[in-house]
């Protein structure tokens, strides 16, 4: 087999899989023609979009491994208001899958607290 026909073999290949916009849009980004200014100011719309960082949502995790006094604390509940709706029901799941040498697994009834204390943020 040529050289050529690998190539366009595996041409056929990449067309066939699905597209990812995730990666279409940062490959966009990614072009010559749009500057680090208007990249960065895309990237921080999906902030105002009510979605916390994947840095804040971990930083959140962290401090409920204490369990439920966690949300006392002013840095927990300002974490928790940047949540937005799948983040936090991402968040109410995986407190209650803990492991038990991390932190003890929540009970429903306090991810029911965790979720009255995010909609009280949330209005």
């Amino acid at each position: 087999m040529s050289f050529a026909t690998l190539c366009r073999e595996a041409d056929k290949k990449q067309r066939r899989k699905l597209v990812d916009a995730r990666l279409n849009r940062l490959r966009r980004l990614l072009s010559d023609d749009v500057s680090l200014v208007q990249a960065h100011a895309e990237i921080s719309a999906d902030h105002l979009k009510g979605r916390a960082a994947a840095s804040t949502v971990e930083a959140l995790m962290y401090s409920l491994r204490s369990g439920v006094a966690a949300l006392a604390r002013s840095d927990s509940v300002y974490r928790l208001s940047e949540l937005s709706d799948a983040q936090m029901r991402e968040v109410a799941v995986r407190v209650q899958k803990f492991k038990p040498h991390i932190a003890p697994a929540w009970a429903a009834e306090d991810v029911q607290v965790l979720v009255s204390a995010w909609s009280e943020v949330h209005g």
